[in-house]
């Protein structure tokens, strides 16, 4: 199936001059490196679970971006960020949105670290403004991939989404299964 016509779900019709409500900004956390490379699938030969994530970036009027930055980046299933904690550019990456403000990107369900819930960090760069978040887990999720290898030896987070002190209920990532991972899709409105 062409990326063009799966990733085009996201498309709804909407009343002339309606807006579109912001997607909430979140830290951009102290790990974010610009020099990572421009690629789709980001997980170099590690083992975890597979997340496939389909993005897709508009603005405040409900307009597609096409042509601006999108960076990934998040622990692998060992709770380490790389270039941070462990060497290498691992579980991270950028990519432009095609005409349809689109981006998919092939990585890992992220293990979790102290003081966290299980997350990913995005950042956005359009215009020449800049725009960060970060996505969140359902728990029962969480549950059912801690529960294996190689995230099974660490067992359960620590902290769950409503201890964790950014956590947003409006930015839980919804996951359907997809082969022996998981399928995440999530519209990113930005704020101007």
């Amino acid at each position: 199936m062409k990326r063009r016509a799966f990733l085009g779900l996201f498309l709804l019709p909407l009343a002339r001059g309606q807006a579109c409500t912001p997607t909430p900004a979140l830290t951009e956390g102290p790990y974010y490196l610009r020099e990572v490379p421009r690629r789709q699938d980001l997980r170099e030969g590690l083992f975890g679970v597979p997340l496939r994530l389909l993005l897709r970036v508009q603005d405040r009027a409900c307009r597609p971006m096409g042509g601006v930055r999108v960076d990934l980046w998040h622990a692998d299933a060992q709770g380490r960020y790389s270039g941070v904690q462990a060497p290498g550019v691992f579980c991270r990456g950028w990519q432009a949105t095609d005409e349809g403000g689109e981006v998919a990107f092939l990585t890992l369900f992220p293990g979790w670290y102290p003081g966290r819930t299980p997350h990913l960090h995005l950042r956005v760069e359009a215009g020449g403004r800049a725009f960060a978040t970060q996505l969140f887990f359902p728990e029962e999720v969480q549950r059912a991939v801690y529960a294996k290898p190689p995230y099974r030896e660490r067992g359960m987070p620590r902290v769950g989404n409503r201890q964790d002190g950014l956590f947003r209920a409006d930015l839980l990532l919804p996951l359907t299964p997809e082969g022996e991972g998981f399928l995440g899709r999530f519209l990113l409105t930005l704020p101007w």
